[in-house]
């Protein structure tokens, strides 16, 4: 059964939801060790949002339950949008390489026009009540307001949720190696294809 929802704005939510947001974004990828040692000395969780969440509030929304309760949230936008903001990376430098390598796997793989989603997640006690089928249909709104002809996103081999968006019908179109020797870890770029499906349709 979906629990009913709806979405704010991301300029919109509390200093307490954007705080869960970057809290929910260690579950989705290794942030942990890149943000250790971090040039600005703050704690893991304060730096994920000062890095990963203040800076893209316009390009969030926060899904709410019917009571007002954070549910979970994504960071979208083209690929067109996010190239127009400033990126300021505040890991250590030893992770520049790693970052360089990372965006040049986006480069090679992303066109302007896709939707990418650069994080998506749902706090722990919701999971399982169909939210990710609710986060979805709103993703693919948004990409046909914005006349995005894909969704795109990284996400990593051995995480669950690899297979929740193959199963919805992702295709994985490379594969990233270069953070095989520190995460033991492969990072794979998937698509979903909409001008398919409108053709079909």
């Amino acid at each position: 059964m979906t629990t009913t929802t709806h979405f704010i704005a991301g300029a919109t939510t509390s200093a307490a939801q954007r705080t869960r947001m970057a809290a929910l974004l260690f579950a989705t990828s290794y942030l942990e060790y890149c943000s250790y040692a971090n040039k600005l000395g703050l704690p893991l969780v304060a730096l994920q949002q000062r890095q990963n969440i203040d800076p893209y509030l316009a390009h969030i929304e926060a899904m709410l339950d019917e009571e007002g309760r954070f549910t979970g949230f994504y960071n979208a936008a083209t690929i067109a949008d996010y190239a127009a903001l400033p990126a300021v990376s505040y890991y250590r430098d030893e992770m520049r390489s790693m970052d360089a390598q990372y965006e040049a796997f986006i480069d090679a793989h992303a066109r302007p026009d896709d939707l990418f989603v650069a994080s998506l997640a749902i706090e722990e006690g919701f999971r399982g009540q169909g939210l990710f089928h609710v986060l979805f249909a709103r993703l693919r709104a948004l990409a046909q307001e914005k006349n995005s002809p894909r969704i795109v996103l990284a996400v990593w081999e051995q995480g669950d949720a690899l297979a929740v968006y193959l199963k919805q019908g992702f295709v994985s179109l490379g594969r990233y190696d270069g953070a095989y020797p520190i995460f033991f870890d492969r990072l794979h770029f998937l698509a979903y294809d909409l001008t398919a499906r409108r053709n079909v349709t």
